[in-house]
């Protein structure tokens, strides 16, 4: 007689061996096709912090001139060359970045504009984000009278 593993008629041990086999094939097709969704996935992790990164620039360049407008609210190339110290390359570039003060109901705001990138920093989209910061001034502005 035989032993206890091969009992049971033929045919099914054939059967359950052939089902092993062809199972290492369908792993393979199944990554293959759950690959682009994977990279997708990567994509839109990857954009999203891009995202981030680009409106905590703007926000940090924005504080900046805001410092910077409050000294001297005159000066609007140096408020800006203080405001791109704050913003690393490319996102700093002058096609990328600008930088300007407003007023708003009576009160001024520094203002930057950063150009959002799509997949790769300088490969700007056709999205802005924008920073402000309010100036509190430390020296009138000679242009305004109280």
């Amino acid at each position: 007689m035989g032993s206890m593993a091969e009992s049971g008629p033929p045919a099914d041990r054939g059967r359950s061996a052939g089902r092993v086999r062809g199972d290492r094939g369908g792993v393979i097709v199944e990554f293959a096709a759950a690959v682009p969704f994977l990279m997708l996935a990567l994509a839109l992790v990857w954009q999203v912090l891009l995202l981030g990164i680009t409106a905590m620039y703007a926000s940090h360049g924005a504080a900046e001139a805001a410092r910077q407008a409050a000294v001297t609210p005159d000066d609007m190339a140096r408020v800006d060359e203080e405001a791109r110290k704050r913003v690393r390359s490319p996102w700093d570039g002058a096609d990328v970045m600008t930088v300007e003060v407003v007023e708003r109901d009576g009160s001024r705001f520094a203002r930057v504009t950063l150009a959002m990138p799509i997949f790769l920093p300088g490969a700007s989209g056709p999205w802005d984000v924008t920073g402000e910061a309010k100036v509190v001034p430390e020296v009138e502005p000679r242009g305004v009278t109280p």
